[in-house]
């Protein structure tokens, strides 16, 4: 009943809400499917949106202005709040323009306006900003996303990929353990081939009685600019377990390699808050087997050697 082997899960956090439509309206010569913005620094540009429900029932949709982030599957996506600072980002599309509340009918379109005031600095490496359509009742049950890219000065930095932590979470009342690395970079990574190994580093791994290491091999078409590059790693039904953990691999493309080994911990109180919410876990009791192996053993040996001392003196 040793640690189980960790599989990387599907991505499925960016699906769509099944019955709204939402679309950009631009010009003619324009892609139909992204915004694009060029302009002088402090200027105001106008971004129109049409948003359709094709459901039956009334829907309130809330559209969330953030910038671009990376799924599990090498894709660029829009459904997480990203703000200034987050890995490195200088422009946040958030704070460009603001958000919107609306609500509608059954098969009923509206369009909305969005002002749009670039910084008052050039923008410097690659910016993409977008914005974050979802349900405000059900915010889980899916996002669509549109992206606005801008015109700015290519990126004077290479590439920089750091290693960002591990931390536990649920999705689909599984466990997962997520191992998080970061594009610290503005700029777009395409093409990237991520290796990570993950095993449990406690005191009877190192004493040999459980030396698996769960490996997993990723590539990313898209790696967003200043983003997180998550790897989740479903752990089915064996509930997350608190302690030191070993993560170490490489992501390359054509150009750059980037190396990182670290040990981390798992604090107690969030995996505790992981298991509670999974459902159907098995629990591994290696550990405590083998404490209670070893105490017994130290016992008998303490015995043994309480006889042996008496028939010494006796």
């Amino acid at each position: 009943m040793a640690f189980s082997w960790f599989i990387l899960s599907p991505d499925n956090a960016s699906a769509d809400i099944r019955s709204v439509s939402v679309t950009p309206l631009v010009s003619d010569t324009e892609d139909p499917s992204f915004f694009r913005i060029s302009g002088e620094p402090n200027s105001v540009k106008e971004l129109k949106l049409s948003v359709t429900n094709f459901g039956d029932m009334p829907i309130e949709l809330r559209v969330q202005p953030t910038n671009a982030t990376t799924s599990t599957t090498g894709q660029l996506s829009f459904d997480e709040k990203v703000v200034a600072g987050d890995y490195g980002l200088r422009h946040a599309f958030s704070d460009m323009t603001s958000p919107k509340t609306v609500m509608l009918k059954s098969d009923q379109t509206k369009d909305l306006t969005f002002n749009v005031k670039l910084p008052a600095q050039s923008l410097d490496g690659t910016v993409i900003g977008g914005f974050d359509v979802y349900d405000v009742k059900h915010p889980n049950d899916g996002h669509t996303g549109v992206g606005v890219y801008f015109d700015s000065t290519p990126a004077t930095k290479n590439h920089l990929i750091k290693f960002d932590g591990v931390t536990p979470k649920v999705q689909n009342k599984q466990p997962f353990l997520m191992v998080n690395l970061a594009n610290f970079s503005p700029e777009t990574i395409k093409d990237t081939v991520v290796q990570v190994k993950v095993r449990k580093n406690n005191w009877y791994n190192k004493l040999g009685f459980d030396s698996r290491v769960s490996v997993q091999d990723i590539k990313f078409g898209q790696i967003a600019p200043n983003s997180k590059i998550p790897i989740e790693f479903n752990q089915k039904q064996t509930p997350i377990q608190p302690g030191n953990y070993l993560v170490e691999g490489i992501a390359k493309n054509g150009r750059d390699s980037w190396r990182f080994k670290q040990n981390v911990k798992i604090d107690p109180v969030a995996a505790d808050m992981v298991n509670q919410r999974a459902k159907n876990l098995i629990y591994d009791k290696t550990g405590l087997y083998l404490t209670i192996i070893g105490i017994l053993t130290a016992v008998i040996v303490l015995i043994f050697w309480g006889i042996s001392y008496q028939r010494r003196y006796s």
